[in-house]
């Protein structure tokens, strides 16, 4: 008994280890921005956030896919020109399919689900998946924000403490 404990462990273990890391189509949360920025798909600029300090989008004719369906909107947000957050935007009426394709990527989620009502009193089932790999984090949410958006987001959670940290420090003190 003992011994298929430690046996179970292992594997969990080395399943753990070969994970496919969090990111999407190549560009993984933590790799250069050199990825998208050498990209001329992609348009990044500066900005300030709780994560990121560059965002790099699709240009306006450019298109991308999630499960074969066009997304309507990509983020790649950077912090010192490292991977922080991945946003993807897309049509509420292919979550089912985009599940599906995270789900054989990254295997069974935890799954939470939230009451929503819009302003005729209709009721929703909201349906939020998580997957977690140490401080990174996967969620897909069904409805965001209206009810024919979903969103997925790759996040380096960790990432917003280490900006705020970084960003309280006085000049010279990061020396």
């Amino acid at each position: 008994m003992k011994a298929g404990l430690i046996f179970c462990l292992l594997l969990a273990a080395v399943c753990a280890q070969a994970a496919e890391p969090f990111g999407f189509k190549g560009v993984h949360l933590g790799s250069s921005i050199q990825l998208t920025q050498g990209d001329p798909r992609f348009d990044c600029r500066p900005l300030t956030t709780p994560l990121a300090e560059q965002v790099c989008t699709l240009r306006p004719k450019e298109q991308e896919t999630l499960a074969g369906a066009r997304v309507n909107a990509l983020y790649y947000f950077y912090d010192r020109a490292r991977l922080t957050q991945i946003v993807i935007d897309l049509p509420e009426t292919r979550f089912q399919a985009a599940s599906e394709a995270l789900q054989g990527k990254y295997g069974l989620p935890d799954v939470k689900t939230a009451a929503l009502t819009n302003l005729s009193g209709q009721r929703f089932e909201n349906r939020i998946l998580t997957w977690r790999q140490g401080d990174k984090q996967l969620q897909a949410e069904r409805y965001a924000g209206r009810l024919d958006r979903s969103v997925i987001r790759f996040t380096d959670t960790a990432a917003a403490a280490r900006i705020q940290a970084r960003r309280a420090m006085p000049a010279g003190q990061d020396l």
